[in-house]
């Protein structure tokens, strides 16, 4: 698993936004296609739609295995939560970021949730 420093980990959120507006407009229209499958009677049409489903489904998970490939580590997806390792002060932490949020701005323990954020200047003050 790839650590990180503040600094890269704020380099990496600009590559993976853009790879999170993706996921976002995918489950959009899946959400589109599976309403319009539950209201479908047509059963070509309905075959048409499971497909267009499974095909979307697997386009959403390639886009988290790219933020994977990245170097990020996947907490969460509604909200898409993602942290990254870094080591600060001889111990392991995770560097924590909300896809609503500009840059990385909290961090938590290795046991800690989403709940145990705290505030990057924390860390900063640390330096």
């Amino acid at each position: 698993m790839k650590v990180f420093d503040l600094d890269t980990a704020r380099e990496t959120i600009v590559l993976i936004k853009p790879i999170i507006e993706e996921i976002n407009l995918k489950r959009i229209e899946l959400m589109e296609a599976y309403e319009r499958l539950q209201e479908e009677e047509d059963s070509l049409e309905k075959m048409y739609l499971e497909s267009h489903v499974r095909e979307l489904d697997k386009v959403i998970d390639s886009l988290f295995r790219k933020i994977e490939a990245l170097g990020g580590v996947i907490k969460g997806v509604d909200p898409i939560l993602v942290d990254f390792l870094s080591f600060h002060k001889n111990r392991y932490i995770w560097l924590c970021w909300k896809e609503d949020e500009d840059t990385i701005m909290y961090w938590h323990e290795l046991n800690e949730g989403f709940a145990g954020r705290k505030p990057i200047r924390i860390l900063e003050e640390d330096l």
